[in-house]
């Protein structure tokens, strides 16, 4: 004699092994032909560009071409100071690119 809740049982057992099934072979593919994984990107090249003149010793720091800041030391009495690049992503009139910017209370 079985009991009603038998042939519900087998059911869900049954139902549970196949969506295991599909899931472990769902896992287990194997990337497509022809796809290979991209390389990562390499790191940009670091410039540390060192100028001198009779007045003055300027350094400027290039990360991937792009010049990111310029620190210009006078021989003179005058205090050092640095010259903001321009940022292509910035509205020049605004950003004060390009404008010095003197170091006060620098320690």
């Amino acid at each position: 004699m079985s009991s009603p809740a038998r042939p519900f049982l087998l059911v869900r057992l049954a139902a549970i092994g196949a969506a295991a099934l599909v899931a472990h072979a769902a896992h287990a593919q194997s990337a497509p032909e022809g796809h290979t994984p991209r390389p990562a990107a390499p790191e940009p090249k670091v410039e540390r560009i060192v100028h001198h003149d009779g007045l003055s010793h300027i350094e400027e720091l290039r990360v991937g071409g792009r010049t990111r800041s310029i620190e210009v030391q006078t021989r003179s009495a005058l205090p050092g100071y640095e010259v903001r690049p321009i940022d292509p992503a910035q509205d020049d009139r605004r950003s004060g690119a390009g404008q010095r910017q003197w170091r006060v209370l620098a320690f």
